[in-house]
Order: structure tokens, then sequence, then C-alpha cells
């Protein structure tokens, strides 16, 4: 893992190390010669910071007891699976191609998914009389590092313009066996206009978001001393969120973009790039 941070450092500091072989010439790396006579093409170098917040219903695909406790547990619904989690990340990206551009991230996570459970549980089991039921609602926060990599691939004519990233990440959590994988995938359609001589690509979009999310929950239950500890193996509810999105290019260096999800997903999204060749 410490191998895989090194490597992720290195290729954050890559572009500063070989800005100066492509000082004088800017856009994609390879392909130049595909662009048409006029284009405005962004930089080739991009240094971004984003900061993302998520909020979804989530849905259990396993559940395995630590310890002996099993033997006591004879019923467990799990009533509501809600994750909520924060997520600031620098991101390195480059383009290759004309509709290709490549990315890095590394960032922090931090969350708290809530579980509602009604147990059915016997204090003494095979004796009479110790059955009993509990509902409890267990409030599970987390935090870790985070990171991936992505690749975006865009098609322009004139005002329109039609993209697909696609991104990958791994988490590694503070909580015991716990784990966050995760790709996306987000095709968007923009539209470029003009305020106050600042150009805005208004975008829409639909994002699909496989996840594989580990967590450990420990809950106590009345009446017996050892607790009831969970590793979950949790996946998005509904993995379908709508996006509605903005662009804005201040200038040729820096640009903002804002995203909000809904439906699926409850998702707000900023993010400042610096451009640059």
């Amino acid at each position: 893992m410490k191998v895989v941070r090194q490597a992720l450092l290195i290729s954050t500091l890559l572009p500063f190390l070989i800005t100066q072989s492509y000082a004088e010439s800017s856009g994609p790396l390879f392909g130049k010669e595909w662009i048409p006579e006029g284009t405005d093409f962004p930089k080739t170098w991009g240094i971004s910071l984003t900061t993302l917040s998520m909020k979804q219903n989530s849905k259990l695909d396993s559940v395995v007891f630590q310890g002996d406790i099993g033997r006591y547990i004879t019923d467990l619904q799990f009533n509501k699976v809600e994750d909520e989690s924060r997520t600031t990340n620098l991101r390195v990206d480059a383009w290759v191609l004309p509709f290709l551009n490549l990315y890095l991230m590394y960032g922090y996570m931090e969350g708290e998914t809530q579980v509602n459970t009604t147990t059915t549980f016997d204090i003494t089991p095979n004796l009479p009389g110790g059955i009993q039921t509990d509902n409890t609602t267990t409030l599970q926060k987390y935090h870790g590092d985070s990171w991936g990599l992505g690749a975006t691939l865009v098609y322009g004519s004139g005002p329109w313009s039609a993209s697909l990233d696609i991104n990958a990440t791994r988490t590694e959590l503070n909580v015991v066996r716990s784990k966050v994988n995760a790709i996306m995938a987000t095709p968007r359609l923009g539209y470029t206009t003009r305020i106050a001589d600042i150009p805005v690509t208004w975008t829409a979009g639909v994002s699909y978001l496989w996840l594989d999310q580990r967590i450990t929950v420990e809950q106590s239950l009345p009446g017996l001393d050892t607790p009831m500890v969970m590793e979950m193996d949790v996946k998005a509810d509904n993995p379908w969120s709508p996006m509605l999105g903005a662009s804005l290019q201040f200038t040729d260096n820096w640009h903002a973009v804002f995203e909000a999800g809904f439906d699926g997903r409850q998702t707000l999204m900023g993010t400042l790039t610096y451009r640059f060749d």
C-alpha cells in the first residue's frame, strides 16, 4: 500500500518535472494535427482540487458475525442503511489525445453509515424464555485515504459537446477490515454559452456507481455481555443518479466546475482547476 501511495505522489509531481519539455506547445501531448485550425483547446496539464459530498440509501449484500455472537441471533432485519460521505481530492490530469484526458487522484474521505436493525436473539440458547427483540440505530463513523485513476472521452461540435468520464477509486478506512471500492461512469451532454464574457458550459448527464463497501459495525444487545460485531458488504441501493452542472472558464488557466446529483444519490461537487503547458 505504501508503494502505491509513493507512486501516486511521484505521478503528482511528474508534470512539474517535465513541463519545460512542452513549454512551447499547448494542447494534447499527441495528435495536435487532428485539431481543426482555430480551435481553442485547453492547456495540456491540469491540477484540480475537488470536494464532493454524497448521501445515499444502501443495501446489504452479505453480513458476517465476528466471534460466536451468531449463536444467539435467531433473526436479524435491516430496516434502513444510509450512508453519508465527504471526499476531498487532488487530481492531476493531462490531455493525451484531442479526445482523451487521463488523470490520477489522491484524497481523503470521511463519513458515517447509519444502520437501523431489528434483532431477535436468545440470551439463553436451548433454554425456554430467553427470546428478546431489540430495535437499534447504530452510527458508524469512518475516515481514510483514497486514490484512483480515470479517463474522459470528449467530442465537440460548435457549442455542443459530449463526454464520458470513467474512474475507479479505492479507500482504506480506519475501521478494522473496512474499505470502499468504487467505479463510476458518467456520460454528459453540454452546451456552451457566455455570461459576462465568461464561457459557461451547461451540462446534463447521468452517473452509474458500482460500489463495493465493507464496513464493520458494533452493536450492544441487552442481556448479552458480548457485543454484536458485524462485517457488512454494502452496495448502492440505486446505482443511477441524474446530474446537472456548469463549467466556467475564467481564464485559459483557471476553470471551475459545479455539479449536483439527485434521485438515486444526492451529491454536490465543486472543482477548481489550474491548467498549464
